[in-house]
């Protein structure tokens, strides 16, 4: 039994009651008989606060300590497994040489950054078949982020997706109401929006002791997901042009890119790379979920080759970290926000051009159930803004065949509506259809 095992074990056990307050998280994560439950995720975004989360919960319906397995294997007393000729099989000898008879219980392991572990699928999947067992794993290595998941794990395992705080999340971290009963209360989730829009969902920065840290703290945490994640992780051969090109990413924030503009940018900055290497640094900046591309909505793939994408980052503050101020940003931060709130529910996102070729941000849904989302920071009572937003939503009404459309902004409401059409555009301030009406509030509860 190995000594070192046997005592990190054991501390653990002893230390399993988090000493720091933990927010629960909306996203309902339920493990898959005989399958390891997989949490995904940017780094930071609180996949080891949610294992934290799990292991109470199990300590509140009786589960033994005993019972509970949690190893951290980026500790540095566990390097021995790293080495080629180490075997995972240790980690199980020396648990089950400390509790014997819970070869006949169920036993609930959780393994934080097992990618360090070597043959770590081999010994998962060994473990899932021969004892009673719920296996969670969790880390930040592109490995266990990235479409290898399920190779390395032969199909048993059920991966889920973490993301930053939602806005209903964000109001329980600050331990605010998250119910609007009252012009009270709505003023407060209104100034919460507002903290929100600059903040954003990471929860490191909201306990930053200073507001000064913020560009800092997303910066170094960009730098950390593209060094470690891509670069090590695939051995990159253009870095620098990398780096460069999350950053101009990051600037088109809720903007059309296209590989080959991107392509003549980089060049104008002999930052030289080829359209295939573009394709491929964007695939592997969505496997790390720091950064990700919507397609037009349609049939044709053809179509969707050759037309722009819209890019978005996994936390609009994080964007905003690399972006140059200008009197668009809100508007851009706010399509994003909602991008990713759609994102926490549905993996397929589109965009869609009515026949004028007038832009609506977001066509989500079966074709049975299309939702039209526009996102507009300010609409006003009159003017261009308002009827450019407005007509793009009926013709796209028209073209697919719907009833009614979202129009989300900062701060006004009313209802559209079109006699002639029959159609309604609801038009909903963002705090209230982040709480209420986003696929996201429906899908996990």
């Amino acid at each position: 039994m190995n000594e070192i095992l046997r005592l990190i074990i054991a501390q653990k056990q002893n230390e399993l009651r988090s000493p720091f307050t933990i927010v629960d998280r909306d996203t309902q994560i339920l493990p898959v008989p005989r399958k390891a439950t997989v949490i995904m995720g940017i780094r930071r975004c609180g996949k080891s606060t949610w294992q934290l989360e799990k292991i109470e919960s199990l300590l509140e319906d009786g589960i033994s300590s005993e019972n509970i397995c949690y190893i951290d294997f980026s500790d540095d007393r566990l390097d021995f497994l790293r080495l080629e000729e180490s075997q995972p099989t240790v980690i199980t000898d020396t648990y089950f040489g400390m509790y014997p008879d819970k070869h006949v219980q169920k036993v609930f392991f959780f393994f934080d950054e097992l990618q360090y572990v070597n043959k770590w699928g081999q010994f998962v999947n060994r473990l899932q078949t021969t004892e009673n067992c719920e296996v969670y794993i969790t880390g930040s290595s592109a490995k266990l982020l990235s479409k290898e998941l399920a190779s390395e794990l032969g199909g048993r395992t059920f991966p889920w997706e973490l993301f930053p705080f939602s806005m209903r999340e964000f109001l329980r971290a600050s331990g605010k109401s998250q119910t609007i009963k009252d012009i009270v209360s709505r003023d407060e989730i209104v100034a919460a929006f507002d903290e929100y829009m600059v903040k954003g969902g990471m929860p490191e920065r909201l306990v930053l002791p200073r507001e000064s840290m913020a560009i800092r703290y997303f910066q170094d945490l960009v730098n950390d997901v593209i060094t470690r994640d891509i670069i090590l992780r695939y051995n990159i051969s253009h870095p620098l042009q990398l780096k460069r090109l999350v950053q101009i990413l990051m600037n088109d924030m809720s903007r059309l890119i296209s590989v080959n503009k991107l392509k003549q940018r980089l060049a104008g900055e002999r930052n030289r790379l080829s359209p295939e290497l573009i394709r491929d640094y964007i695939d592997k900046l969505n496997d790390c979920y720091l950064l990700f591309t919507v397609p037009i909505r349609s049939y044709n793939t053809a179509v969707q080759a050759v037309n722009p994408k819209k890019v978005y980052c996994v936390d609009h503050a994080i964007a905003q970290a690399f972006s140059h101020s200008t009197s668009e940003n809100n508007g851009l931060a706010l399509e994003n926000m909602v991008f990713l709130e759609l994102r926490r529910s549905m993996e397929y996102i589109y965009y869609y051009k009515t026949k004028k070729g007038d832009e609506i941000d977001f066509a989500v849904g079966s074709d049975s159930d299309i939702q039209l989302i526009q996102v507009c920071w300010q609409l006003g009572k009159q003017g261009k803004t308002r009827q450019r937003e407005i007509e793009a939503l009926q013709d796209g009404m028209v073209e697919l065949q719907q009833k009614e459309s979202w129009l989300i902004t900062a701060y006004e409401e009313e209802e559209f509506h079109d006699s002639e059409t029959g159609t309604i555009i609801h038009i909903v301030p963002a705090y209230k259809w982040l709480l209420l009406y986003s696929p996201a509030n429906s899908t996990n509860r």
